[in-house]
């Protein structure tokens, strides 16, 4: 590969549309270093579109249409802290609150419930309404808050409908963003 480790996802036609989030569908490979394990990952994730869940859901919101897979590379990001942010509140279905939840390491302990995340909400204007800590500090810092708001209040802006938004840290500060699709279970806004 020649840059260090990458992350190897999927990348399917319609996988993340307005009405369907393939999220945990298809396989994701992270911390792939090497040729051969680049093909082996690049393989492994193509294969998995045919596995029985994901073709459980695609006949469930596609109506058994067919599906090509492609795959992105990315380098991966050495995340200190890592999470998704949703532009609107998924459980509430408020459209004027942001949540963002955050774990230490790699968003992947996140995703997979290996990890009980630090929980932000807040309402578009920035301000703080809840915190839920897991530890005795918060995963992030204001700023670090401020700018995920900022930048995901941007992304939804140019894409015109509310959405769920990966992200990562890295030691040194800097903010990643990973990947972004369509909230796709927001009902009417209470």
């Amino acid at each position: 590969i020649g840059g260090g480790a990458v992350a190897v996802r999927s990348s399917a036609i319609g996988e993340d549309s307005a009405d369907a989030s393939f999220a945990g569908q298809y396989e994701t490979i992270l911390n792939v270093e090497g040729d051969d394990e680049l093909v082996k990952a690049i393989e492994h994730c193509l294969h998995s579109i045919q596995s029985v869940h994901a073709a459980a859901y695609k006949n469930d919101k596609k109506s058994g249409e067919a599906v090509e897979m492609a795959v992105v590379v990315q380098e991966m990001v050495p995340a200190t802290v890592a999470g998704v942010l949703f532009t609107a509140d998924p459980v509430t279905n408020s459209r004027q609150q942001i949540v963002i939840d955050a774990v230490s390491g790699l968003g992947e302990k996140l995703v997979s419930g290996e990890a009980t995340p630090d929980h932000y909400v807040l309402d578009r204007s920035g301000k703080l309404l809840e915190q839920d800590l897991c530890g005795s500090k918060p995963l992030l810092t204001d700023k670090q808050i401020q700018k995920l708001l900022k930048d995901a209040l941007n992304a939804e802006e140019q894409m015109g409908f509310p959405l769920d938004m990966e992200w990562a840290i890295d030691s040194d500060g800097d903010l990643y963003w990973l990947q972004a699709r369509p909230i796709t279970t927001l009902g009417a806004d209470l």
